[in-house]
């Protein structure tokens, strides 16, 4: 199936840049523009420049017609004159040609590769994984070490209890200088070194030597036993900060597919709309060469009836006409506003029809592969996977709040002592004086509610991911079925509205075909010759919107799929992100 869909439809050579700060390069290395509303506004005020509206006729206040003579609406009905009929004051209108605008003609690749480079919903939406990387960064940070440096001078005044009354009066300098980190398995070790000198001051200060310096090298590391113990507790934030900026990468492929699909939906419609233009130009011309014939033979086998007649089709179409010129430009407008191209601004004047004939070929599809290819690559389902691993992560983690703190606390050290600091420094390296201890933490909340609370809340929500998993797999399976029976759909449909306009072309033609062999123009026969034209022109309507919606079907199935951006060739690749 997508060999025959990449043979037959328009393709997208296009290489994405996105996922977490790659679509933004230099994030945070240049720091944005200044914010100027008013130089943004620039491109679309110069785009708009000598675009002035034509200048409106007036309503008309009698029935203007070519068709119709002064005093042909001179007769009296029911007693009363009719007004009569004039010449067009102007010449009649159905709004400006197609090829009065610049005219650029796009196939849907070029397109698609402009909307991928430019698009602002796209370019807005590929901020969100550079964002969500620095929060996995700022996860990530709590386990680097932390240089640190304490330093205190303090002076003691106070009595002291010994085998003879004495006074501390002292004056006491002290520095600790160090390295801190977090361990992944919820302790934390320390590496310090302790720089103290002490002076002391009065008669009754005993210290001998005095003043004295000590430095001591000193090995703390704690570790929990029981809560907060262990890597997967410890990482919890780091892995839930990786499934969010996943989460948020596959929301940006979700707004590049949101876009592609409405490329390709306004693409079509454009397609049918420029169709419709010229089957209404064929319609109008059709009527008016009905009129001019009926003009000709007035007075000899056609009366005001038939001129009247043939009169309002022309008018009823030449309305349909305008209005059919203006649904291109609508939509050629959207499509511009979809590509956001610098040299296609929407206020500019150029009009951008299509270049890329729509696939007219029919294409098989098996159920069951269908849906296995929509289970693998949609990314609802991707999305889910990365809650519900997020949800058992938090799960993993309420349980393990449950136990109570145990913390085993462990420091080493060596000190050296001497009324030289640099002796002082000796003396620790020498590594004989070493003093250890060992001890515990132990708490836990009486009644434990609040751990206990979180845990179930934990339990609930990973529940409900799961389950919501479920209900997205049915609606994957439901959006495929129901996508494939579109398509097929639609082309039953291109294949009865063909059927249609080749049977209304047929009844057209024997319409003809009697008026050639000379069968009087009653007002019958003539009201049934422009009823017809109408019809066979609704039915090519049909036929073009029937293609329209076959080609727009095929794209809705593809991304019922997950598989949109690679049938139209759109790759997606993540970018190196410099804060790692």
């Amino acid at each position: 199936m997508s060999k025959l869909l990449r043979a037959t439809a328009p393709v997208v050579s296009a290489l994405l840049l996105s996922a977490a700060a790659g679509l933004i390069t230099g994030c945070n290395a240049t720091e944005p523009p200044p914010f100027d509303p008013r130089a943004m506004h620039v491109p679309q005020r110069e785009a708009s420049q000598g675009q002035a509206s034509e200048v409106k006729r007036p309503l008309p206040t009698t029935l203007e017609s070519p068709f119709l003579q002064t005093n042909e609406r001179n007769d009296r009905t029911n007693g009363r004159a009719l007004p009569p009929a004039t010449q067009p004051r102007q010449q009649p209108t159905t709004g400006p040609a197609l090829e009065a605008d610049p005219v650029v003609r796009m196939p849907l690749q070029e397109i698609m590769q402009r909307a991928v480079a430019n698009n602002l919903d796209v370019r807005v939406a590929g901020y969100g994984p550079a964002i969500e990387s620095t929060r996995t960064v700022e996860a990530e940070a709590r386990f680097d070490p932390a240089f640190f440096v304490n330093s205190q001078f303090q002076r003691n005044n106070r009595e002291q209890a010994a085998s003879f009354t004495s006074t501390d009066q002292a004056d006491v300098f002290t520095t600790q200088v160090g390295v801190r980190q977090n361990l992944p398995s919820g302790g934390q070790a320390e590496l310090r070194n302790d720089f103290n000198r002490t002076r002391g001051r009065g008669d009754t200060a005993f210290f001998d030597p005095n003043p004295f310096y000590t430095s001591e090298l000193v090995l703390q590391v704690t570790q929990p036993i029981l809560r907060d113990f262990g890597n997967v507790i410890n990482r919890a934030r780091i892995t839930i900060s990786r499934n969010n900026q996943r989460i948020s990468l596959l929301d940006f492929r979700n707004q590049l597919e949101e876009t592609a699909a409405e490329l390709e939906q306004t693409y079509w419609q454009l397609v049918q709309a420029e169709r419709d233009v010229r089957i209404n130009e064929r319609l109008l011309d059709e009527t008016l060469r009905t009129a001019e014939v009926l003009w000709r033979r007035r007075g000899q086998d056609v009366t005001r009836v038939q001129l009247s007649q043939a009169n309002a089709s022309v008018e009823q179409r030449r309305a349909t006409l305008i209005g059919a010129k203006a649904r291109v430009r609508d939509l050629s407008d959207r499509l511009k506003r979809l590509m956001n191209d610098p040299d296609v601004p929407v206020a500019s004047a150029t009009l951008v029809l299509p270049g890329s004939p729509p696939v007219q070929e029919p294409v098989r599809f098996d159920l069951e592969d269908q849906i296995t290819t929509a289970l693998e690559n949609r990314l609802e389902l991707g999305q889910q996977q990365l809650r519900a691993d997020s949800a058992r992560i938090a799960a993993e983690v309420a349980r393990n709040n449950l136990l109570p703190q145990l913390n085993i606390v462990g420091t080493v050290s060596a000190q050296g002592l001497d009324d030289n600091f640099g002796t002082a420094l000796e003396e620790q390296a020498d590594f004989s004086d070493i003093s250890w201890a060992i001890g515990f933490q132990f708490e836990i909340p009486i009644g434990n509610r609040a751990a206990r609370a979180t845990n179930e809340r934990a339990r609930l929500q990973l529940q409900q991911a799961i389950d919501q998993y479920a209900n997205l797999i049915q609606q994957v399976a439901l959006d495929v079925r129901t996508a494939m029976r579109d398509v097929d759909t639609r082309w039953d449909q291109i294949i009865a509205s063909r059927q249609s306009r080749f049977a209304q072309e047929d009844a057209l033609l024997a319409i003809n075909q009697r008026e050639e062999a000379g069968e009087q123009l009653t007002p019958t026969f003539v009201q049934l010759k422009l009823d017809q034209q109408e019809r066979f022109a609704r039915a090519a309507s049909q036929e073009a919107e029937a293609i329209s919606n076959y080609n727009n079907a095929l794209a809705v199935l593809e991304r019922s799929k997950g598989t949109l951006l690679r049938y139209n060739n759109i790759l997606m690749e993540e970018g190196p992100f410099a804060g790692r």
